[in-house]
């Protein structure tokens, strides 16, 4: 069922010492998110599912930020952007000849477009941190077109940072969107993006294809004809397939890669770079998490180790503070302010029980599990998507570790699509998660703590513990109110400090970048020896884009 990679070298007939190719289309197949089975629904801005195979591929941002090097970054829609010396605006240059591939020009009045239409559909995620006067929140105050291919965007106070948000939103093509009225809900089953890939072709439940945008800026040197996406729905299936050569790329966790996979072909290579942090996201709103004491427990009550070893086969990093992030900014670390906080992240079931006695949380009914202090019971769900069996294994784990200490924690494992439809709601107990990185933690943490990003039903996924920090709040202002290092620092460590102090997350581990890859049909893969860019492929990861335009071809 799926197309393999056909090459036939030809200079032999041509008798011409040159290399030459015949060939049908030459396909890299990866599978960038779990489904079941696969619907025509290309919104880029469909955070369930869709926009893991259209953003990057089809729809471009104004700006690649190159998180492992911050000093080559990728221009993108955009070829460069100036911060205004007073630091309230940012200006943004756009590359001038680009078409979207229906053949209209892409220009400045997209992105005011995209702005606008942002600001109308407050429950359509595009992303934009709109200043939001009656709660003090925000940067983004308005957007302004200069001329045909530039647009300042005007920020309410002063924000070195700001870019960061609005480099990384995806224009949307005006004469296509003007028209929609519901984009939560539209399926765009016609891409017009300015992208690489934006012909979908040979749609099937199991799988379909994203080939070349022949008006694309860069198709002289772009190799690869289409991107394929099977349908595999968990993380077995996906190493699976690319074990038996069924997948050029894959970015799923694998249980001991050198013997279940590495071994069976040397064309099936690894690498696991450190990466995101992983966090327990509680909902602050509710009890028992919106107790101190109870959050403290909890973290006590978790057995690292255990996960690291056990649950995520050893390939994670165990983190050192209960900062909500693991290893990857450990060169912001102060060692001295954060070292009160470390026993939080040490397993001690009986610490974490008398904390629980001290603050009332006993078992009032005598049915075996704590109550809460009123004496209502306490029962709540860990959610996780199912197949993904890492973090299955981490919230199994974790829910065993609570029972232990008499709280009755389940697991719960939706299909991938529900659990990432369910995130905006505000309606969960407790969420397993990624973090956001960056080149600085300032966005990570600004993606965490964000005021605009925690309402109910627009809720962002890293502030889905809704719970404001003020003094946060403020730190993170100053941070991107000014531009010295050391100012920064010592924000960035009053942030981690309060958040060990508050627990709004509570901080696992740190994952490695999943990344799993094929030498049989493509070679130019980023490695260790050449580690240029982050090599894994989810959403969110806008590197990949220039991951698969640098690959080349296996001569077969």
């Amino acid at each position: 069922m799926i197309k393999r990679l056909t090459i036939l070298t030809t200079f032999a007939l041509l008798g011409t010492a040159s290399t030459a190719f015949a060939q049908e289309e030459v396909i890299m197949r990866m599978a960038p998110v779990h489904t079941d089975a696969h619907v025509e629904n290309y919104n880029p801005y469909n955070l369930s599912g869709p926009q893991a195979y259209v953003q990057d591929f089809a729809y471009e941002p104004l700006w690649i930020y190159n998180v492992w090097h911050p000093e080559a970054d990728f221009p993108a829609l955009a070829t460069s952007f100036d911060i205004a010396e007073d630091l309230k605006s940012v200006t943004y240059h756009l590359r001038e000849g680009v078409v979207w591939s229906d053949g209209e020009p892409f220009d400045a009045d997209d992105v005011v477009f995209t702005y606008d239409y942002a600001k109308a559909h407050r429950d359509y995620p595009v992303g934009f941190d709109f200043y939001e006067e009656a709660s003090k929140s925000g940067i983004i105050t308005s957007v302004e077109k200069l001329d045909a291919h530039t647009v300042r965007f005007n920020l309410q106070r002063p924000d070195s940072l700001a870019h960061l948000n609005i480099g990384s939103i995806f224009p949307l093509p005006e004469h296509i969107w003007k028209d929609v009225d519901d984009p939560r809900n539209y399926a765009n089953p016609t891409v017009v993006g300015t992208g690489p890939f934006t012909e979908i072709r040979d749609f099937s439940r199991n799988s379909f294809k994203l080939c070349r945008n022949e008006s694309y800026r860069e198709n002289d040197t772009n190799l690869v004809d289409c991107v394929e996406y099977p349908q595999l729905s968990d993380n077995l299936q996906v190493i699976a397939a690319i074990t038996n050569g069924e997948l050029d790329w894959a970015t799923d966790g694998i249980v001991d890669p050198d013997l279940t996979y590495a071994n069976q072909s040397e064309h099936n290579k690894y690498w696991l770079p450190p990466d995101a942090g992983t966090n327990l996201q509680l909902n602050t709103t509710k009890a028992p998490f919106n107790n101190l004491e109870f959050r403290k427990a909890m973290s006590m009550a978790i057995d690292r180790e255990g996960l690291v070893d056990i649950a995520t086969f050893g390939l994670t990093t165990p983190a050192k503070y209960p900062i909500g992030e693991g290893m990857f900014y450990q060169s912001w670390f102060d060692e001295a302010a954060l070292q009160p906080y470390e026993y939080l992240m040490a397993y001690d079931p009986d610490a974490a029980m008398a904390v629980l006695d001290a603050a009332g949380f006993i078992d009032a009914d005598g049915d075996g599990w704590r109550d809460n202090p009123d004496g209502t019971p306490i029962a709540f769900d860990i959610s996780v998507p199912a197949g993904w069996d890492d973090w299955v294994n981490t919230v199994q784990m974790i829910t065993e570790n609570l029972q232990d200490i008499g709280v009755n924690a389940e697991m719960e494992t939706p299909e991938e699509g529900a659990w990432f439809e369910n995130m905006p709601t505000g309606d969960f107990d407790v969420y397993i998660l990624w973090t956001n990185l960056s080149s600085t933690p300032w966005y990570t943490y600004y993606s965490m703590f964000n005021p605009n990003a925690m309402t109910p039903g627009t809720l962002n996924e890293q502030s889905m513990h809704q719970m404001r920090i003020p003094a946060i709040e403020e730190d993170l202002a100053a941070i991107s109110a000014t531009a010295d290092e050391a100012e920064q620092h010592k924000a960035i460590t009053e942030i981690m400090v309060e958040v060990a102090e508050n627990l709004p997350v509570i901080t696992l581990y740190s994952n490695p970048a999943w990344y799993e890859y094929s030498t049989r049909n493509f070679t130019g893969w980023p490695d260790a020896d050449n580690p240029w860019v982050r090599p894994n492929n989810p959403a969110g990861v806008h590197e990949r884009v220039k991951v698969l335009l640098s690959l080349t071809p296996v001569t077969q």
